[in-house]
């Protein structure tokens, strides 16, 4: 059965912002003891990150090891309040732009590196049909433990969770737009029939010309 698919990155492309960071920068304002030792530790892991010591995967792990001092009903009751103080980030054309998607796909879907367990509930919310992120171990279990399941949601690994997805569900998936800040999402671009770059919070047909620093350092 052929599926129309619209994807969104996240990051930058919905939301004017990093969850990552954002989340942590609100948790260390209502924490601020607590997230100060953590940082004072994990800028040993970002030291050993820059000089390609241990990988990305390492140190998005070690960035929310704070979260593990907390109850599963603790750690949603962090991520309502911190998008209740965020919605109003999610930059102005989305909205009207999903209203459209509706009428060209039979899926919109978001794909995003951010954590699922901080973006998936939120995006539901807001009328996704779909959201993947990176899986962390205890996603939905009692107790969350601060290490990835499987790989970070990132490149190529987009493109093969999507067809996984399918495959599970007997579709066979045309991307009929992808919207994206980076070039981070080559792979992405690369399949879909309407590219759109995200610049600064406006869309513009067709795809970023360079990496950023960000890429660079983060999505080699």
């Amino acid at each position: 059965m052929k599926k129309k698919l619209v994807v969104y990155d996240f990051d930058k492309t919905i939301y004017d912002g990093e969850t990552g960071v954002n989340f942590s920068v609100f948790y260390l304002k209502k924490y601020p003891l607590k997230s100060i030792l953590f940082l004072i530790t994990y800028s040993r892991y970002l030291f050993l990150y820059l000089f390609k010591i241990v990988n990305l995967t390492k140190i998005k792990e070690k960035y929310f090891k704070f979260l593990e001092s907390h109850t599963k009903k603790e750690i949603q009751d962090l991520i309502d309040e911190f998008w209740e103080t965020k919605k109003n980030k999610i930059y102005p054309w989305v909205k009207e732009e999903l209203q459209k998607n509706r009428k060209e796909a039979d899926f919109v879907i978001v794909t995003s590196a951010s954590p699922l367990f901080l973006i998936e509930k939120f995006l539901l919310s807001q009328g996704y049909d779909i959201v993947f992120g990176t899986r962390f171990v205890g996603d939905n279990q009692k107790k969350f433990v601060a290490q990835i399941n499987g790989k970070n949601n990132k490149g190529d690994e987009k493109v093969k969770k999507l067809n996984r997805w399918a495959k599970q569900n007997n579709y066979e998936i045309e991307i009929v737009k992808f919207y994206s800040d980076s070039l981070a999402d080559k792979p992405l671009y690369e399949i879909a029939k309407r590219k759109f770059w995200i610049k600064r919070g406006k869309i513009l047909e067709g795809m970023p010309k360079r990496k950023t620093l960000i890429d660079k350092l983060f999505w080699n």
